[in-house]
């Protein structure tokens, strides 16, 4: 994991993508100075929440993809063979990252947005911002694990970031529209679950929950054990160039 670590502190890719969520982070401030914080600390999913989602998604399928655009992945076998080891430490790794730097983003965020925004009638809600905070958490986790887990199945960083960005926003929601079977895809469950987080009864767009949060839980959490367990079957009996 220690190997991991340095890549992402050496390497370019996580480098700008922590750049990027920095000026959304700065931007927050310039706007809640401005604007204030919006209803229901609207500037901490504007912000935080949207950019870490976008860069766990980034992240998850680099540190998959790394190995195959370095031409690196014989070199690491070589020293340790066991790849489903591999693919769990990329996997532990990520997470770590995700969770750490969304959690302290969000605490960073509701401290210093709260006094950026001082001057507007709006004030921050705690309970609403841990709540924002554990929802988040959620997602970005969601779309890391899949991203990693698309990219081993593509053997491309670029191919696993790109079929999870149309997985995403295009082919889930197709699926959702099946009758029945659109109950139970991830983005319904990642709905379920963001709604009873924030205990709010609607989302954005207007999305109302589907099923009972339990039932979500497990649905998200079969999706995403399929998606893991597909990479590392995939990583475990590819050849490797």
């Amino acid at each position: 994991m220690r190997a991991e670590f340095l890549k992402i502190r050496s390497m370019p890719t996580p480098f700008w993508t922590g750049v990027a969520m920095l000026v959304c982070f700065l931007g927050g401030i310039a706007a809640t100075f401005t604007w204030g914080i919006g209803a229901d600390n609207a500037v901490l999913d504007i912000a935080i929440g949207v950019p870490t989602m976008i860069g766990s998604l980034i992240l998850g399928s680099w540190i998959a993809g790394v190995e195959f655009g370095q031409n690196t992945l014989r070199r690491v076998l070589s020293t340790d063979p066991r790849r489903t080891r591999l693919v769990l430490v990329k996997l532990a790794t990520v997470l770590i990252i995700v969770v750490l730097v969304t959690t302290v983003l969000m605490v960073a965020g509701f401290v210093v947005y709260s006094l950026t925004g001082s001057g507007h009638a709006a004030e921050m809600d705690s309970g609403f911002a841990v709540r924002i905070l554990c929802a988040s958490l959620i997602t970005n986790v969601t779309y890391a694990v899949t991203a990693l887990a698309l990219t081993l199945l593509t053997r491309s960083m670029a191919g696993g970031m790109t079929i999870t960005f149309v997985f995403f926003f295009v082919l889930d929601g197709l699926l959702s529209l099946i009758p029945k079977v659109g109950d139970y895809t991830i983005g319904v469950a990642q709905t379920d679950i963001d709604l009873a987080i924030r205990q709010q009864p609607e989302g954005i767009f207007e999305t109302t929950a589907t099923n009972e949060t339990s039932i979500a839980v497990v649905v998200l959490v079969g999706w995403l054990i399929a998606f893991t367990v597909a990479g590392i079957v995939r990583t475990v009996r590819t050849e490797v160039k």
